[in-house]
């Protein structure tokens, strides 16, 4: 592929191109922290400030005494379940040993072993009763949680609807909150993209191209990064709204650079072979070549043993030809004979 800039223009070229996107980075920080330093939009709603507080601290006052009996009660209620296991499990070990002894007993049938029946009868009744004794403990704290509950259930009820109520108007003011600075951005990137756009349209051919394109990188970045991210989440149909009608408006000017393309590409066509030749950038010409395709319809064009045609099959258009002079077999774009430098007849726009 013949290259058709020079070694010092490329490196300018590459030093150009760091320069505005060192243009573009230094100008998104200063946005950013501009942005950010906003008052209205470094602030946001709190849930403690759409709260009653008065009638919550009221209603917390009322609260604490019962929970505080409530958590007492509750452990209360725990150690006696776990005792009552304890006592059960003891019983059924005492049950298992006194029945085992008793069909012992009753095999050797010895009489003067009756008052330790007795006595470990008594013994396992004595568990029993406190089984018992236990259980109705429980039973008697477990009353006195259902009746705590039922005095805790209206304030904390009311508790509740009031944090509801609280959370309901907190978050229509993040709603704001969340539209006003979807505002403010706008007020500044919209501006700001529309400028960088005509900027673009306007320089972008001009000897500042560093600049104008540092410019459009800043105005999509804050577009895309500071803007759309803050469309409001509460009406989803907005941001989808948006994105069908940027989807809409970007197909269309597809479309119509599409049909733009093929027209100017019909026409270029069917004008004299001379006239074409003419029309092509020297630079368009050696980059379409070295790509394998034709600098004037852009379609692709086969090699044989590395070469290229002469003609292209598509359009037409003389892609090599002899010079004149020596006779050397070269690219027609060539303004100079590669063999004896002989100056082909070239129009000034293909010397550019």
């Amino acid at each position: 592929m013949v290259n058709p800039s020079r070694g010092p223009e490329r490196l300018v070229r590459a030093g150009q191109w760091l320069i505005a996107l060192l243009f573009a980075y230094f100008l998104i920080q200063v946005g950013g922290a501009l942005i950010a330093d906003l008052p209205l939009l470094s602030s946001q709603p709190r849930l403690e400030q759409y709260l009653d507080q008065p009638r919550v601290a009221a209603l917390e006052t009322e609260l604490q005494p019962l929970q505080s009996r409530q958590q007492a009660l509750q452990e209360q209620a725990d150690r006696l379940r776990e005792r009552q296991q304890q006592a059960s499990q003891a019983y059924g070990r005492e049950k298992a040993s006194f029945d085992n002894w008793r069909s012992a007993r009753s095999v050797t049938e010895q009489s003067e072993q009756n008052p330790e029946v007795i006595a470990r009868a008594r013994q396992l009744d004595g568990l029993l009763q406190q089984q018992q004794q236990l259980s109705a403990e429980q039973e008697r704290i477990e009353a006195q949680l259902r009746a705590l509950r039922a005095s805790l259930a209206p304030p904390q009820q009311q508790l509740g609807e009031l944090r509801a109520q609280a959370e309901g108007r907190w978050r229509q003011a993040v709603q704001r909150a969340e539209l006003r600075a979807f505002g403010i951005r706008l007020l500044f990137v919209g501006p700001l993209l529309g400028l960088a756009l005509w900027q673009f349209r306007r320089f972008r051919g001009s000897d500042q191209w560093p600049f104008v394109w540092g410019f459009l990188l800043f105005g999509l970045f804050a577009f895309f990064v500071e803007l759309v991210p803050y469309l409001p989440s509460f009406g989803a149909y907005i941001r989808y709204g948006v994105g069908a009608l940027l989807t809409f408006l970007v197909g269309r000017a597809l479309i119509r650079w599409l049909n733009t393309y093929l027209a100017r590409k019909q026409q270029e066509q069917v004008a004299p072979q001379e006239q074409r030749q003419r029309s092509i950038r020297y630079e368009k010409a050696l980059q379409a070549l070295g790509r394998s395709q034709c600098p004037s319809c852009e379609r692709s064009l086969p090699r044989r043993d590395g070469v290229l045609p002469d003609y292209c099959m598509h359009c037409g258009l003389q892609l090599q030809h002899d010079c004149s002079q020596c006779g050397f077999h070269h690219y027609a774009c060539f303004p100079y004979c590669p063999s004896c430098g002989k100056p082909a007849d070239l129009a000034p726009e293909r010397l550019a």
